[in-house]
């Protein structure tokens, strides 16, 4: 049985995770679980633009960027933690979720790749924290 890799977000009630707020589009974005254990989040060409937030608050605009599940995205005027998407995502299915984290609310735990904390490097790309950064080298 093939597992259900790719989820769609935005405001129809047919998305794996419908936003009800007029900012969103339609479907507004995909967030996909690939092999390797990362995450993928696409923009669907949404209207009002699919942001990755940064430490500091600032906002990129992507159009398709690696996620972490420590990261937060604005969907439209909508800002989610995307371990919270991964856990609505997890109860609806109400089957392990590809990737998920299966840490209970209120224990934060740094997602792991092969034992190593993962971090969002400053430039944008995702790397172990013991490690240089695949994208940049830092």
């Amino acid at each position: 049985m093939s597992m259900h890799r790719k989820f769609t977000i935005g405001r129809d009630r047919t998305c794996d995770i419908p936003l009800a707020d007029d900012s969103v589009s339609s479907r507004h974005a995909e967030l996909e679980f690939l092999q390797d254990g990362k995450l993928l989040l696409t923009d669907c060409r949404s209207t009002n633009g699919t942001f990755l937030l940064g430490t500091g608050g600032e906002a990129r605009r992507i159009s398709q960027s690696l996620v972490s599940p420590l990261d937060q995205v604005r969907l439209g005027g909508v800002t989610l933690a995307l371990r919270d998407l991964i856990e609505a995502l997890r109860l609806k299915a109400a089957i392990p979720v590809p990737g998920a984290l299966g840490v209970p609310p209120g224990e934060p735990e740094a997602p792991r790749v092969k034992g190593h904390h993962l971090l969002r490097c400053p430039c944008g790309g995702i790397k172990a924290a013991d490690a240089p950064c695949p994208e940049c080298g830092r």
